[in-house]
This record gives C-alpha cells, sequence and structure tokens, in this order.
C-alpha cells in the first residue's frame, strides 16, 4: 500500500535545514515525487534540492525562496506551487528562530515581534494560504481502502516549549505556546472539510536553531539528563513521525499534540 497518492504535492517551510530539510526527505522517500521547498536561505534551498534529487531522479523539486515572516511572500510561495504543480495535498510548517534567551525584563520589544512574527504569525499565515487551496480541491479517497475522504494535512512544529516553561525561555516559550492553539483551532473550524492539522512538540532535537555550544551548556545538559532516554534527538526522528502523521494512515487524527521528547514530559 503506498503511502501517498502518486500524484500527491507536498508543501514544507524551514525546508533549508534541521527538521524541515527531514521533512523534505521523508517525503519523497515516501513516495511524494513533487515537492515545494521553502526557506529564507536560497543557499541552502539549493543544497536540500540537490540532496532530494539523490533520493529519486523522478523527483520534481521547486524551490522556493521566501521569508515566512512576511505574508505576501508565505501567499506567493503558495501560489507558485499551485501554478507548478496545480494543488497541495500535505504541508509542514517548521520554520521558526528560537530568538534571543531572557526573562521579560531582558528582552526587546524588537526580538519579541521577529520571533512572534515567524514563529506565531508565520505558521498562521501558512496555515491560511495553505488551507484555501485544499478547500479548492477535489475530496479523494483514502490509500488505505477505508470509506471516507480527505483534501490534506497539515503538520505545525511546535515544541517541548508549547507546554511549559523553561528558565529564561524567552519569546520562543511564548509562541511556541500558540502554535499549539493554532493547530487545534484550524483542525476543529475544517475538519468537516477533510483538512486534517496536527502539531508536533520536538524536544532537546540536535538542530541548527541553537548554536553548537548549547548543547554542552548547562541548559543542553540539563535536556539530555531529564530525558528518559538519556540523549537528544536527531531530525530523522521528527520526520518518521510527521511523515505518518501527513499520511492517510493518520485519517483518524486531527487536532492533535504529539510530544517526541524523548519523554522529557514524562517526568
Amino acid at each position: 500500500m503506498p503511502e501517498f497518492p502518486p500524484d500527491s504535492v507536498a508543501f514544507v517551510t524551514g525546508a533549508g535545514s534541521g527538521i524541515g530539510l527531514h521533512v523534505a526527505k521523508q517525503y519523497v522517500t515516501d513516495g511524494i515525487l513533487k515537492i515545494a521547498i521553502i526557506d529564507i536561505s536560497n543557499e541552502r534551498l539549493l543544497e536540500t534540492e540537490k540532496l532530494l534529487l539523490t533520493l529519486s531522479a523522478h523527483a520534481k523539486i521547486l524551490v522556493i525562496p521566501t521569508d515566512c515572516s512576511k505574508e505576501a511572500e508565505i501567499d506567493a510561495a503558495v501560489a507558485k506551487t499551485v501554478e507548478e504543480f496545480g494543488r497541495i495535498d500535505v504541508c509542514c510548517n517548521a520554520a521558526g528562530i528560537s530568538g534571543a534567551r531572557g526573562s521579560s525584563t531582558e528582552q526587546s520589544t524588537e526580538n519579541m515581534m521577529s520571533v512572534m512574527q515567524l514563529n506565531v504569525m508565520g505558521t498562521w499565515w501558512c496555515n491560511r494560504a495553505q488551507i484555501k487551496q485544499m478547500l479548492k480541491q477535489e475530496w479523494r479517497d483514502l490509500t488505505t481502502g477505508l470509506p471516507f475522504k480527505t483534501r490534506g494535512s497539515i503538520i505545525n512544529v511546535g515544541s517541548l516549549l508549547s507546554h511549559r516553561a523553561i528558565k529564561y525561555g524567552g519569546t520562543y516559550a511564548m509562541s511556541k505556546h500558540t502554535v499549539i492553539g493554532i493547530s487545534r483551532q484550524d483542525a476543529v473550524d475544517y475538519g468537516t472539510e477533510g483538512i486534517r492539522v496536527n502539531a508536533i512538540c520536538p524536544g532537546a532535537v540536535r538542530t541548527n536553531i541553537f548554536t553548537p555550544d548549547v548543547w554542552e551548556s548547562p541548559l543542553g545538559v540539563q535536556l539530555k539528563e531529564r530525558s528518559a532516554l538519556n540523549r537528544h534527538g536527531v531530525p530523522e526522528e521528527i520526520a518518521y513521525l510527521v511523515g505518518f502523521l501527513s499520511s492517510d494512515k493518520a485519517s483518524f487524527i486531527t487536532g492533535a499534540v504529539y510530544n517526541i521528547d524523548g519523554g522529557y514530559t514524562a517526568s
């Protein structure tokens, strides 16, 4: 049984590195051969494109440099994807920044606004544009053979800090709390329209959202030692979950929030 229909189209933000990059890889591995990759860095996107083409020579990769903190650029990226491929079936919104650490009295308004603009507004703008497109599309049968239909699936990337705060987590924790709200609300509003929306909350996953020294810092050590697995995660592990949630095997899952943190939130 294929994971996705042969004409499926994926749309991945933050695809130049980290979780977004590995989600794009997972989609191609699972058989999605039409994929739009979105990131603020054109250079990183071109590297991602090369990598994806090594996984499948038949893949069609649309590179769209985009600043996901800007509404017009997100809308343009969705429009360009539809112009090229005709539709959008699965989306992973992984673009985000950590911002400066520190308590509220130590934070500048500029830092707060930049983090919120990308992590919160960017996620909402992505959801809005993607849902608008999916609402235009026909209902299709599930690949599982179950007697239901769908129009699309969206995965938003939250964080361990979508649920709790850590000392000096700053605006990042505040922004990632909101990602859960966006996901749940859109899931409720568009479930009867055949659109599923879920959120994943990775824990300490070694990506470039933090500088390398953070992983060996007291914070990095704390995140590792509190994990039930006593280690940091890697982005491939996050991509496996995204691939499943995006697929028709997850047809009864929407409005859900999945912790993928090595057991950090269990303790």
